[in-house]
């Protein structure tokens, strides 16, 4: 809903840029719910004033999410310019550490939306289909979290950037 994604889609239309417009449309924008911020069905639908295709798709899905930007990637490639993918999902989350979801929307619903986890609907579409099983999400877990650890202790532990880079690849240099 800001102007320069606006303006940033109508110039990749009217260039046919390469571009995938990606909405998590996660039904809330910070606190307020979708049909008080959006007065059109689906994000999706401010595609065609643009003059590119929308999609909507079930973003709880990863193959429906990879199947929709795989054809935009290559509707893309063929230089027939942008694409806008809407991912349906849920933010399971409260939106920062200093927001309380509690104040715009029942813990019910919260509840509800956590069973369609699509981390969990996955590992266990994977698991059904004989790509994962306990031992090897074991070491993905590990994996992950090792990574994770060593990326927040390196962040944490990084000096802070000199004042004058403040600037630097902000504006071309002379």
């Amino acid at each position: 809903n800001q102007g320069d994604f606006h303006e940033g889609a109508n110039f990749a239309a009217v260039h046919k840029l390469p571009v995938i417009f990606m909405c998590e449309n996660n039904k809330y924008a910070i606190s307020v719910p979708y049909e008080k911020q959006v007065a059109c069905e689906k994000i999706s639908d401010r595609a065609i004033g643009y003059g590119m295709p929308g999609v909507t798709v079930d973003g709880n899905d990863p193959l429906e999410v990879y199947k929709a930007v795989k054809e935009a990637a290559d509707r893309g490639r063929r230089g027939e310019g942008p694409t806008l993918v809407e991912t349906i999902s849920y933010r399971l989350t409260a939106h920062s550490s200093d927001d309380d979801d509690r104040a715009y929307r029942e813990q019910e619903e919260v509840a509800e939306a956590k069973k369609n986890d699509p981390v969990l609907s996955f590992a266990t579409y994977l698991n059904q289909v004989g790509v994962l099983n306990e031992a090897k999400e074991k070491v993905i877990g590990d994996r992950v979290a090792k990574l994770v650890n060593e990326a927040t202790d390196y962040a944490e532990n990084a000096p802070y950037a000199e004042p004058e880079y403040a600037l630097k690849h902000v504006y071309a240099e002379q």
